[in-house]
């Protein structure tokens, strides 16, 4: 199986990227990172767009506050012609914070 980066980059969110679709076969996008919430008992998360269209989001409960947290990794089932794509990584909530100290990972697997 083959990867593609699309995006391995220090916070804060949002971040958007364009990239190329390495075909039109079946793949996952995987996306991971860290975010950290200002109060405690707060679900929080990070949020994947492809092309405009939310796929859905990578949580976590974090039940410290001011703490950074890696999100529970999650993996869409994605199908696309090839060719130029923009994938936006956000907060997923409002109780979401994320800054220069949280990292994300956003990777094609085909």
């Amino acid at each position: 199986m083959a990867i593609q980066v699309i995006i391995s980059q220090a916070g804060p969110l949002p971040i958007t990227v364009p990239f190329n679709a390495p075909g039109d076969e079946p793949m996952y996008l995987e996306i991971n990172g860290s975010v950290w919430a200002p109060a405690v008992g707060q679900m929080i998360g990070i949020s994947a767009e492809l092309n405009g269209k939310v796929l859905g989001q990578a949580q976590i409960c974090s039940n410290g506050s001011t703490t950074h947290r890696a999100v529970v990794p999650a993996y869409f089932d994605l199908r696309f012609s090839d060719g130029p794509q923009s994938l936006t990584l956000s907060v997923a909530n409002s109780n979401t914070t994320s800054d220069s100290n949280d990292f994300y990972n956003a990777v094609l697997h085909y």
